[in-house]
């Protein structure tokens, strides 16, 4: 049996790679096949996960092995071709580790990549899909900002979730920082999203938001976020949606109306655990079809990834499910 393995060699300021080489004898000694590739900055994990799926044809299988973060597992998701034929393993090594923690992985990597190993399908897992429409401040070329339907239209995929407004505004002044090399070096990651939290809930603006959730329609006065999420897990262990299940068609919003301050920093701790349901402010819904029209720009993330603003977020699943090896 073959296995394709991706590895991002800096991801986590050069963690990824030490816990691959730490790992990589364990491949080895399953007696299966295994190719290695290393992303660099000309050929990301994207084009690399595009390459090897893109000439799949009728049942044409690949077992392909992504190493890195939820970032990194969001790349190559954008990257692969033909979910169908696709038997995906995920190794994780980043700093968050939502999906890991959502679908509740083996945290003893070297367990988790024996049983990846054995080449057998556990379970089947929805793929997020969000159109992005409005575009602004593209952070990347428009070639990079996503994937292209038949019409042209702009869209990425997502394993965990995808947020409008707040929390990806977080995630994109987090990647902006000079400090977050520093402190990812100094296993501290995690702190310059927190950062960034307390200093952008001072400074964000609360907006009205239009939810299309299967046709109902809910106006959300002065909203500080909105989340959808196809796992349990984002932004490094929060669980804002607890009952999401990942292979239903169905995601699951969390949508904050916390109007002050005080608020946020009275709810948002507890949402931890999953408690923050309880407060009046945080409602929770579900849809397998979701619109949401903000009255100006905002920051979109999938899994913590931002490449642009949009107007509106059109949200889904793909028609196909992704076979997972773990």
């Amino acid at each position: 049996m073959k296995f394709d393995v991706v590895v991002n060699p800096v991801g986590a300021s050069g963690r990824t790679l030490k816990k691959f080489q730490k790992l990589f004898p364990i491949m080895q000694q399953s007696g299966n096949e295994i190719e290695v590739h290393y992303s660099t900055k000309e050929f990301g994990i994207g084009d690399i996960c595009h390459k090897l799926t893109c000439n799949l044809k009728g049942d044409e299988i690949i077992n392909l092995i992504v190493v890195g973060g939820d970032g990194t597992l969001n790349v190559a998701l954008n990257g692969m071709e033909h979910l169908s034929n696709v038997r995906l393993g995920y190794i994780p090594a980043g700093s968050g580790n939502d999906l890991a923690k959502g679908i509740g992985l083996n945290t003893d990597l070297a367990v988790l990549t024996k049983d990846i190993m054995e080449g057998q399908v556990k379970r089947t897992m929805d793929v997020g899909k969000v159109y992005m429409e409005g575009i602004s401040d593209a952070l990347v070329p428009s070639k990079d900002l996503g994937r292209y339907d038949e019409n042209g239209r702009c869209y990425r995929r997502f394993h965990d979730s995808t947020g409008f407004g707040f929390d990806a505004a977080i995630c994109q002044a987090a990647d902006a920082s000079k400090y977050k090399q520093v402190l990812n070096k100094l296993h501290l990651g995690k702190l310059i999203y927190l950062l960034c939290a307390i200093k952008l809930i001072f400074t964000t603006n609360r907006l009205d938001l239009k939810v299309i959730s299967d046709g109902a329609e809910n106006l959300y006065k002065e909203c500080l976020l909105f989340v959808a999420m196809n796992n349990t897990y984002e932004g490094g262990g929060f669980k804002f949606c607890p009952d999401a299940k990942n292979d239903d068609g169905i995601l699951d919003l969390c949508i904050a109306t916390t109007k002050s301050n005080g608020a946020f920093f009275k709810i948002f701790p507890s949402a931890y655990d999953g408690g923050h349901v309880k407060y009046k402010e945080i409602h929770m819904d579900k849809g397998s079809n979701v619109d949401v029209f903000a009255p100006e720009p905002q920051w979109v993330h999938t899994d913590g990834e931002v490449v642009c603003k949009a107007l509106r977020m059109e949200i889904s699943t793909e028609e196909e499910q992704i076979a997972l090896l773990m």
